[in-house]
């Protein structure tokens, strides 16, 4: 049932088409030391220096976002998903029981969508998990690098908290068969970091986006829907008549076999074998000269 609303709300709602988050070269950028980590904790967060000139609700990525959107998905392919799956699990009781609100209910009654989009600065470098369905997805190259990223795959992805507002999911690996382009609706679940809120151009105006970075993502592909039989036109016509011959050759078959029920009393009323008395034979054995029987007088 949510799943089959979900879709229906997002065939409602439509999506805008944003350009692909690609990163622009800073010639001013200055180089990060050549062995700084990606994470302190062994991937539990983000090294905050990769994060201190990350900002807020820009439009798309700046030059500046480069380090620490690299060393991301360089970090989602090294940690791996199952590993930042349980830190994202482990952030967000953490999250939960911080909250009155949601204390005492079921971790899955956290809303985490609404949770970083109203809270980006507790979340920026931390592990997310969100399921959802991709409503658009694009394939790119994310520019230079020296961690040997040479494309990267951008997805648009609606949760059941998140509103109508979408989430933005960079990563790297695509499950075979997950088609790539736009008006999907394709379940998908990632465990990802969150890196900041995605200022994008929409219909209407400029809107925000929380942008995550991930390795991979798992796909729920649906069975399509049953197709419905098409019956021609011109059958239409011929059904009642087959119908009807069909009825009429039930009755011809039922009479017939009434019919032959009832003829031995008829044809062989003396109960004797045709096969084994000629006609003539037959006749004179029985005594049938047409005359009337003759009358016994006492």
């Amino acid at each position: 049932m949510a799943r089959q609303w979900m879709v229906a709300v997002l065939l409602a709602v439509g999506v805008t088409v944003p350009l692909a988050a690609q990163l622009r070269v800073d010639p001013d950028e200055k180089p990060l030391p050549p062995d700084t980590p990606a994470s302190l904790d062994g991937g539990a967060t983000i090294n905050p220096a990769l994060l201190e000139s990350v900002r807020d609700n820009t439009l798309g990525l700046e030059p500046q976002d480069r380090h620490a959107y690299f060393y991301m998905l360089w970090l989602c392919r090294t940690v791996g998903t199952p590993a930042i799956a349980q830190f994202a699990h482990e952030f967000r009781e953490q999250r939960r029981l911080a909250n009155p609100r949601y204390a005492k209910l079921p971790a899955h009654e956290f809303p985490t969508f609404v949770d970083v989009f109203q809270h980006p600065q507790a979340y920026r470098g931390r592990p997310v998990t969100l399921r959802g369905y991709f409503r658009r997805l694009v394939k790119y190259e994310p520019g230079e690098n020296d961690l040997g990223i040479r494309h990267v795959y951008e997805g648009w992805l609606y949760t059941l908290d998140s509103q109508s507002n979408p989430a933005v999911v960079i990563f790297t690996k695509k499950p075979e068969g997950l088609p790539i382009g736009g008006d999907l609706t394709e379940e998908v679940q990632f465990s990802g970091y969150f890196l900041k809120m995605y200022g994008y151009a929409a219909q209407d105006t400029t809107r925000k986006a929380p942008l995550f970075i991930a390795g991979e993502v798992q796909w729920f592909p649906h069975p399509p829907p049953a197709q419905p039989i098409v019956v021609p036109l011109w059958l239409y016509a011929v059904a009642p008549l087959v119908a009807a011959a069909l009825a009429w050759g039930l009755w011809q078959w039922n009479r017939k076999r009434i019919l032959a029920r009832r003829l031995p009393t008829v044809l062989n009323p003396s109960g004797r074998d045709f096969d084994a008395y000629p006609p003539a034979e037959f006749l004179e054995s029985n005594g049938d000269n047409h005359q009337p029987p003759a009358e016994h007088h006492h």
